[in-house]
């Protein structure tokens, strides 16, 4: 008898241990998802894989190296550890001197000397390792030493070493000055000079291509901004300025880059910062006029004394002040640079009141008449009763892609398209809903209804007055699959759907990603944001989604 319950107690034990692996293994894209949408672009794709996203540095000074951007060497599996260890030097160094000739004559990298320490050589070392020579066949690592450091040689071309470069070299750069009109003509300005404001500005120096930019060397030294200026011949007068647009390239250091602009006696001052997120050219782009469209939600708009007249002139005088943040507001501009990158590139909102809107008139439409043509189904008598639920249970084995043609063809005659109503009326009413309360309505005892109806009850109240409150655990399951299916549906409406200010979520996720743009980062927090409305409502409703999975199984 105790090996008996002995024996019960380990298979118990096991079937639970069982279901919590399963448990924690399903758990595992959603944690992929929550993490991503805190990481950078680096981070999400980093071989290999960080399932959490990394705490920016807290950087004093620029240009700087990021180290630990790529691992260390490793040792091939072809080689002998004592072969190995003789060998390892004269790769890093032939590595290290073949990298200098093409830095040494760069433009864009001629200030690597302030940089020339043990951290640059070996990130530059581990970097062309990595991406060029790990991938050696076996047969090269057999060969003589010098033939094997030729064929390092060969690899390491000028491409290649542009390609690493920015992903541990960081530095702050300004490219060339566009302005805008009021009639949308964009002009570049030529010659602009940027001249240093503050001790704690330690270089200035330009170089051709690479947006004609201008690269600034700097140190916190205390609390005081960085600070440069330029002044510039606009093409038109200031307060026909609509926009400047200024290429900024990052350092990836969060710090805060703010413009003022001064007219002839009239300041314009961003009324946000630009944040250093990353270390790619961005275009940085200041609305000194008119009213932004719906494309240009990301410009920072400059704020001004509008009583002060005298901004006909066409003499601009630039001024960048670079500041550094607590390192705590560091850290959360870098956690939640996804969603707010979000919500300055799509309409987001929009999407997500759409996607609401949409959801819920569907799930209470199919709550509505699923329940009540289950209450038909269940309790009344009619000739071709059996035939129709029939047909009603057949019609679920239809695949939706056969429907598409005909339901959109319908939707043409009806002039639905591009309407929410489109999205709506068609799936009011579904077989599984109905077949749902048919099977739940089905077990509630006629004599309710036949007492009410002795009580003089209408037939509507009947259903109102008892037979909703009865299958509240049946409603509560399918509003949960309704509202689920409603919300991620993509297919149709995209088919139907022409406007963007009508699209759903899943159609404005959809653009996050495609030829001319990647930006899983945005994706994931989207994504997340997306599932905030399908847990509440699950929370909120697992008791009566519960029962009613279970009591709905029940045979007549």
């Amino acid at each position: 008898m105790n090996l008996s319950r002995r024996a019960t107690f380990i298979a118990k034990s096991v079937g639970y241990l069982i279901l919590v692996g399963a448990a924690i293994g399903t758990m595992i894209p959603l944690l992929w998802l929550v993490t991503s949408s805190f990481k950078t672009a680096n981070e999400i794709f980093a071989v290999p894989i960080k399932w959490f996203p990394q705490l920016p540095t807290n950087v004093k000074s620029s240009p700087y190296i990021n180290q630990n951007a790529y691992p260390s060497i490793k040792k091939p599996d072809a080689l002998d550890s004592s072969v190995w260890s003789s060998l390892q030097g004269q790769i890093s160094t032939t590595i290290w001197e073949e990298a200098q000739k093409y830095i040494t004559t760069n433009n864009r990298m001629q200030n690597y000397d302030r940089l020339l320490d043990a951290d640059l050589q070996r990130e530059i070392t581990q970097a062309i390792w990595e991406q060029f020579i790990s991938r050696f066949p076996n047969e090269v690592w057999s060969s003589p030493t010098q033939e094997i450091l030729n064929k390092i040689r060969a690899v390491i071309i000028p491409e290649g070493i542009d390609s690493i470069w920015g992903a541990f070299y960081r530095e702050l750069g300004i490219g060339s000055v566009q302005i805008q009109d009021m009639n949308f003509d964009q002009i570049t300005v030529k010659q602009v000079k940027w001249e240093r404001e503050a001790e704690n500005v330690r270089s200035i120096r330009r170089y051709a291509g690479d947006n004609n930019g201008t690269g600034f060397s700097y140190h916190f030294d205390d609390n005081r901004a960085v600070r440069v200026t330029a002044s510039i011949q606009s093409p038109t007068p200031a307060n026909q300025v609509r926009s400047i647009r200024i290429p900024v390239r990052g350092d990836a250091s969060y710090h805060h880059l703010r413009l003022t602009i001064d007219a002839g006696g009239k300041t314009y001052r961003s009324s946000e910062p630009f944040v250093l997120t990353d270390s790619l050219w961005r275009p940085s782009i200041w609305r000194l006029q008119g009213q932004p469209s719906k494309l240009e939600s990301d410009q920072i708009v400059m704020l001004s004394d509008d009583h002060i007249q005298g901004d006909k002139t066409t003499t601009l005088r630039l001024t960048f002040e670079l500041y550094r943040p607590p390192y705590l507001a560091i850290c959360w501009d870098k956690l939640t640079s996804n969603y707010r990158r979000l919500w300055e590139t799509v309409p987001y909102n929009r999407y997500f009141i759409n996607s609401i809107f949409i959801a819920t008139a569907s799930t209470l439409l199919t709550l509505f008449f699923c329940s009540l043509a289950g209450y038909a189904f269940a309790k009344y008598r009619f000739r071709g009763k059996k035939i129709l639920f029939g047909i009603l249970l057949a019609s679920m084995m239809i695949p939706f892609q056969v429907l598409l043609v005909p339901l959109f063809n319908v939707m043409y005659k009806f002039e639905w398209l591009n309407s929410y109503k489109a999205i709506i009326i068609p799936f009011s009413v579904g077989a599984f809903g109905v077949f749902l309360m048919r099977q739940f309505i089905v077990n509630i005892p006629s004599e309710l209804m036949d007492a009410a109806r002795i009580d003089g009850c209408s037939e509507f109240g009947i259903y109102y007055r008892i037979v909703l409150p009865i299958i509240k655990p049946a409603l509560g399951a399918l509003t949960i699959y309704s509202f689920l299916g409603s919300w991620n549906s993509y297919l149709w409406p995209l088919i139907i759907l022409r406007d963007e200010s009508k699209y759903t979520l899943p159609l404005g996720l959809a653009n996050l990603v495609g030829v001319y743009r990647q930006d899983y980062g945005m994706l994931m927090a989207g994504t997340l944001l997306s599932l905030m409305p399908i847990i509440i409502l699950f929370l909120a409703m697992q008791r009566e989604f519960v029962q009613g999975i279970t009591l709905g199984g029940v045979k007549e």
